[in-house]
């Protein structure tokens, strides 16, 4: 799929679809709070596993899809804890810095001679494509959630009001989003690590291809402008005014009683583990895949048991229906057997009136 589609589906037309609708079934979900609960632990465990997923993927565009699992998930989180507010925040927020990092992936996938995603086949295009770089720099500090940029406003607010709605839920939550924020730093510097800092892996001749998309420039421009500036907009969050949405002004509770450290947490762990990473990376790597590598490498196995537990039962009774159904009992009493019946009947009709009338 080429990088603009996934640009329009990743941060824009696929991942409003779910959430908006249930933002715009808020006033369901509120008389439901086992649902609201079940919405909250399923964007927790979405947001963990799909970061901890793409912690240990190589491919580019597989890593950002990744990040959109996880950012979607951060938006369950808040309405699960009826911040349907916060949610069309982060969502509007998110597709700007989601919409550009597509992009810019786009644009170094596009300058490689043999349009390879594999991360681990580029390294040193610093030097070839410093335009690609700001903006998915930009990009990067906004998804992680770096001050000063919209995904910080939209995002940390979210983790804070999952702290502030002093429930065990919401604790359990607030850290599960805060190791996910943490992730999100860590793949986002790998990323950047392995595409623009590291040594060159491919060949020359592979380098001597490389260039920037002339064609791409102005809309990358425009989405970096709203990667840092959107944000700043962040008095207009009580959208309950415009949108008829419950009024949940919960984040103002949360915004003048949270301790600070709860606030900057996300921010230390993101920063000090992604700049550990790159440390390792630089002076004490070592290829060593474990078994927890593996598992989360091979999507913790999700395609293997859709594969044996769902698609192959539903295969044999396919197939079964066919050998019974289709070509068995339809064939005798549907429009087969029927025209046959038809076709043979003046047949058997004659041969008994001759059995009738020799015997």
């Amino acid at each position: 799929m080429p990088t603009p589609v996934s640009a329009l589906l990743h941060a824009a037309t696929m991942v409003c679809s779910g959430v908006f609708v249930l933002v715009r079934s808020s006033f369901i979900l509120e008389y439901t709070p086992s649902v609201l609960l079940t919405i909250l632990w399923l964007g927790g465990l979405t947001t963990l596993v799909s970061g901890l997923i793409a912690v240990v993927t190589n491919d580019i565009k597989r890593v950002i899809a990744l990040s959109t699992m996880s950012q979607l998930a951060m938006m369950m989180l808040a309405i699960g804890s009826s911040a349907y507010d916060l949610a069309i925040y982060h969502l509007y927020c998110h597709a700007f810095f989601k919409a550009l990092l597509f992009m810019s992936a786009g644009s170094i996938i596009h300058s490689y001679m043999s349009e390879t995603q594999d991360m681990r086949k580029y390294g040193g295009l610093l030097e070839y494509l410093p335009f690609s770089y700001t903006t998915m720099v930009i990009a990067s500090l906004s998804l992680m959630a770096i001050p000063g940029l919209t995904g910080y406003y939209s995002k940390d607010i979210i983790i804070e009001s999952l702290y502030g709605t002093y429930t065990v839920s919401g604790y359990i939550m607030y850290y599960i989003a805060t190791a996910s924020a943490t992730l999100t730093a860590i793949y986002s510097l790998r990323v950047l690590y392995l595409t623009f800092y590291n040594v060159p892996r491919g060949n020359k001749y592979t380098y001597s291809f490389v260039h920037e998309s002339n064609h791409m420039a102005i809309p990358m421009t425009i989405l970096a402008l709203y990667s840092i500036f959107l944000g700043y907009a962040r008095d207009n969050v009580t959208f309950h005014l415009v949108m008829g949405l419950p009024n949940t002004n919960s984040f103002i509770e949360t915004e003048y009683t949270l301790p600070a450290i709860f606030k900057l947490l996300p921010l230390i762990l993101g920063l000090g583990l992604s700049l550990t990473l790159v440390y390792i990376y630089e002076f004490s790597y070592k290829i060593s895949k474990s078994s927890i590598y593996t598992y989360f490498n091979q999507r913790i196995y999700y395609d293997q048991l859709l594969n044996n537990l769902v698609l192959r039962s539903a295969l044999k009774f396919a197939g079964a229906l066919n050998t019974y159904v289709d070509n068995g009992l339809l064939k005798v009493l549907g429009n087969t057997g029927i025209s046959r019946a038809l076709s043979y009947l003046p047949i058997l009709l004659i041969i008994n009136l001759l059995y009738l009338f020799i015997f």
